[in-house]
């Protein structure tokens, strides 16, 4: 008898917990992300017209916020557009960011699958990759972010290039910022560089939502993977300084 009952409530506590931490799948980050370019090395690539409005927008700071949702088997990246009339001519490269970055980037956790949408012109392509693995090595090294205790992990992105990410285990999901993911807790912060500019991720708030995330993955344009793609842009690119060379002449 004793053991009856202890099976039914074994049952019962573990159905709790188990519609507890379905519950808590579906959430809301919103990320605060700093952008830092270097003025120097991206200068040639900007017309002589606009340079010093882009060194000012440079020398404020650069700062755009993102949005992740998920509900545990899929999740969305995107930036977070808001209508602000103040917003002018000062702010360019803010807006070129949110409308180079306004596809969401999606991860579907059951397939270990990205996608991404990028539209150039008249073409559309449509990124599907496995989610990239960062071979991630978890550090002694802790702090608090957003209220949160974080260990510090770093990776290894597809350029070879150094990854910084702080995840927490007190927010289990293996989700993160932009491509980022597969850390034992939602990550907090991470740090990604290239050689024209460094992008840091900073969780600001998060919002364990009571109704579903319905997610909608992706079907419009050319199915390509990531080294496809970059292939494509490379070929696009080639035939674009042709044309212009051919104008000049």
């Amino acid at each position: 008898m004793k053991k009856l009952i202890f099976s039914v409530c074994f049952t019962t506590i573990s159905s709790i917990i188990s519609f507890a931490q379905t519950k808590k799948e579906n959430i809301k980050v919103i990320y605060n992300t700093d952008f830092i370019l270097d003025f120097d090395k991206i200068k040639s690539s900007i017309p002589a017209a606009y340079q010093a409005s882009f060194k000012s927008e440079i020398d404020r700071g650069i700062s755009v916020k993102f949005v992740l949702e998920s509900n545990g088997k899929m999740s969305s990246f995107k930036p977070e557009i808001k209508i602000d009339n103040n917003q002018s001519n000062d702010n360019s490269i803010v807006q070129m960011i949110i409308a180079a970055e306004a596809n969401p980037q999606y991860k579907d956790y059951e397939k270990n699958e990205f996608y991404n949408v990028k539209d150039f012109g008249v073409k559309t392509f449509l990124i599907k990759d496995k989610i990239f693995d960062y071979q991630w090595k978890i550090t002694k090294e802790k702090t608090e972010i957003a209220g949160y205790n974080a260990t510090k992990a770093i990776g290894i992105d597809e350029d070879g290039k150094e990854v910084i990410a702080w995840y927490t285990t007190s927010l289990p999901y293996r989700d993160g910022p932009y491509r980022y993911a597969n850390l034992p807790g939602l990550i907090v912060k991470a740090e990604m560089s290239t050689d024209e500019f460094k992008a840091v991720f900073t969780m600001k708030e998060i919002e364990i939502l009571d109704k579903d995330v319905v997610i909608t993955l992706p079907t419009k344009g050319k199915v390509v993977t990531d080294k496809e793609f970059m292939a494509e842009m490379k070929a696009m690119n080639e035939r674009h300084k042709q044309v212009n060379q051919g104008v000049d002449k």
